[in-house]
């Protein structure tokens, strides 16, 4: 799963820094780079923290765990510099007109194989 991806990329599709999510979520910066930056580090923290983190980037912590949300081809343009690099100027633009991420309903779900 890509939900550390998912989590940046919809921290910049609603205009926060990391500093902001972060004292929004009441962990320090480097605390919460962590749980953007490493991959699978989202899924082996803190429980609760995870779930403010996620509630912080409007997504529910209940459907993210079911593995409902999935990255858009913009999702994975914004976010494939490198998990540290910041997006460019073009790119946080088009963020901001359109969701990077996306629901996948159970009908909607591709199948793995």
């Amino acid at each position: 799963m890509e939900g550390h991806k998912i989590v940046k990329a919809m921290r910049i599709y609603l205009g926060m820094t990391q500093a902001d999510a972060a004292d929004k979520v009441g962990i320090t910066l480097k605390a919460y780079q962590r749980y953007e930056n490493i991959d699978g580090y989202l899924m082996k923290g803190n429980f609760s923290i995870v779930c403010k983190i996620i509630e912080v980037v409007h997504l529910n912590p209940r459907k993210f765990f079911m593995e409902r949300y999935e990255l858009s081809q913009l999702g994975y343009q914004v976010t494939s510099r490198g998990t540290t690099g910041a997006p460019s100027h073009i790119q946080k633009k088009m963020v901001r007109e359109n969701c990077p991420v996306r629901y996948v309903g159970r009908s909607n779900r591709k199948t793995k194989v």
